[in-house]
């Protein structure tokens, strides 16, 4: 009796090693733990959050004067402004839909005619994105493309004494990529490179006192590289 108990005792003590050994895993977590099993951070949800940027860029205007008042200059500036939109994921893959405003400040001017200078500026720029790219756990890389709006502005004066001026939306295309880190399952930060093509728009100045003299072509190109901040909503 005593040697069968013994036995018993003995499978007992074997069976409960081996399901021990079989319950944990080649990393070391328990199969049936879910509290110790590794945690992966998630893209898919809404988030919004605000940007600012640096703008450099490049302009050409032409009035059809034979030449007369054809403009090709610089622009510079800054913007500001905020983004909301909402990612999916599956797997590594995240696909997006973003929408954004910024105010901003970017100007050019350059001396078209002699004593003549043309002032050309914008005060806003919105887009609307559709993003896809390729998730580390809290790592995003990422390329977006879409749709551009802005208003420009054109202003022709002599000695600070303005002349002509006009103002058209024009719409286009924006095209980038980015990077964006999650410092916590809320809180995401990320740096973003885009090209801006606003196309060409016919704008007509008229005098300080109204009536149209000329109308301008203007087409107008941006680059841009802005920093920004995001919060996770869900």
């Amino acid at each position: 009796m005593k040697k069968i108990r013994a036995i018993l005792a003995s499978l007992a003590m074997g069976s409960a090693v081996v399901l021990s050994a079989t319950a944990v895993n080649a990393d070391g977590y328990s199969k049936g733990s879910v509290k110790d099993a590794p945690q992966y951070f998630s893209w898919t949800g809404f988030y919004l959050g605000g940007h600012a940027g640096l703008v450099t860029g490049n302009t050409t205007g032409d009035p059809g004067l034979g030449g007369l008042l054809n403009t090709d200059y610089s622009l510079s500036g800054a913007l500001y402004g905020a983004q909301v939109g909402y990612n999916w994921q599956t797997g590594s893959t995240v696909l997006g839909i973003e929408g954004s405003f910024s105010g901003a400040n970017i100007e050019g001017t350059t001396n078209c005619v002699a004593i003549l200078e043309c002032k050309r500026d914008m005060d806003w720029l919105a887009t609307v994105v559709g993003r896809a790219g390729i998730a580390m756990d809290r790592s995003l890389l990422y390329a977006m493309a879409g749709v551009a709006w802005a208003d420009v502005n054109t202003n022709i004066g002599i000695v600070g004494i303005p002349l002509l001026s006009g103002s058209e939306t024009h719409v286009g295309w924006v095209a980038g990529f980015g990077f964006e880190h999650a410092f916590t399952n809320r809180v995401s930060t990320r740096i973003e490179y885009s090209h801006v093509d606003l196309g060409s728009q016919d704008t007509d100045l008229s005098l300080a006192g109204g009536g149209v003299v000329v109308t301008d072509k203007v087409n107008v190109r941006l680059d841009t590289i802005k920093l920004g901040v995001n919060f996770k909503l869900n």
